[in-house]
């Protein structure tokens, strides 16, 4: 951790943190597709993540800890830019999948939900699913209103 990182305020940890998690859902099949390192620059350009910090979290993304101090829409919000990543190369990989199963969990959704959540978010088309509906969708599935 360098010097800099001491004095980020916590939306940038968490923007960070969230990248990062982003990052482990790309590698997670041991391949970056052109299609993923596109979505991954719009990311890091939306959370004004710096090239270096871009460099360094897709060097090792798991050394960045999940931070899950989030609310409901915030941590529906993560999960969509997830799911984003897992449809970038539009293959979806069981080890993409373990990986977005575990970054859920610490994104702290409901634990006995978490299954559910995921094996929903994958049902749907990314293509033609945009963030309002995609956060209908899954307040929907946790009954939250």
């Amino acid at each position: 951790m360098g010097i800099s990182d001491l004095y980020m305020s916590i939306g940038q940890k968490r923007n960070i943190s969230h990248f990062a998690n982003i990052v482990r859902i790309a590698v997670s099949d041991h391949e970056i597709s052109s299609e993923e390192i596109d979505f991954l620059k719009k990311v890091a350009n939306k959370y004004n993540i710096s090239e270096e910090k871009f460099k360094e979290i897709l060097k090792s993304p798991n050394t960045i800890p999940t931070i899950a101090h989030l609310n409901c829409i915030e941590r529906i919000e993560r999960l969509y830019d997830l799911m984003t990543m897992v449809e970038a190369d539009h293959h979806i990989e069981k080890e993409e999948v373990a990986v977005l199963r575990k970054i859920v969990t610490g994104l702290a959704f409901p634990l006995k939900e978490v299954d559910r959540i995921v094996d929903e978010s994958i049902k749907l088309d990314f293509e033609s699913v945009d963030l309002e509906s995609f956060t209908k969708s899954m307040l929907d599935l946790m009954h939250v209103r």
